[in-house]
């Protein structure tokens, strides 16, 4: 079985060669030692739950503002745009939902990867990969 020794999401990669672990992003390369890694883990995105509040409060006040405020056109303004935020912000929840943090620790630097769940597989095959790796060093 090939095991995953390289991904890329976005404008970003991850890459094992030999001892290293090399991140590209648009500004820079960096390689890191692997057995200088402490930690590594993938979590789903914080905050995604308060897209939800707002998009609730828009739609809230968006029906205050269409059927309890009086009939002008500045009720009506503020009733639209409450409705534009709050499906705007009910998109934005299911759109981040989707999407998990990978994230490698070191003494020195964090690397941050963000994914779509589609890309799962791939995710965890490449961790599987570098902490094998990362015993295989340990061991020695």
């Amino acid at each position: 079985m090939k095991k995953t020794s390289f991904i890329k999401s976005g404008d970003k990669e991850l890459a094992i060669h030999g001892d290293y672990l090399r991140f590209k992003d648009d500004e820079s390369i960096k390689d890191i030692v692997i057995n200088k890694i402490t930690s590594i883990s993938v979590e789903n995105i914080n905050d995604q739950y308060s897209k939800l509040i707002w998009a609730a409060l828009g739609f809230f006040t968006s029906i205050i503002s269409w059927y309890l405020l009086e009939e002008s056109i500045f009720s009506t303004i503020i009733s639209i745009l409450s409705l534009i935020g709050a499906v705007v912000f009910f998109i934005s929840y299911f759109l981040l939902s989707l999407y998990r943090k990978f994230t490698i620790k070191t003494a020195r630097i964090d690397i941050f990867l963000e994914f779509s769940s589609l890309d799962n597989h791939k995710i965890l095959e490449f961790k599987k990969t570098l902490l094998e790796r990362m015993n295989s060093y340990n061991s020695k």
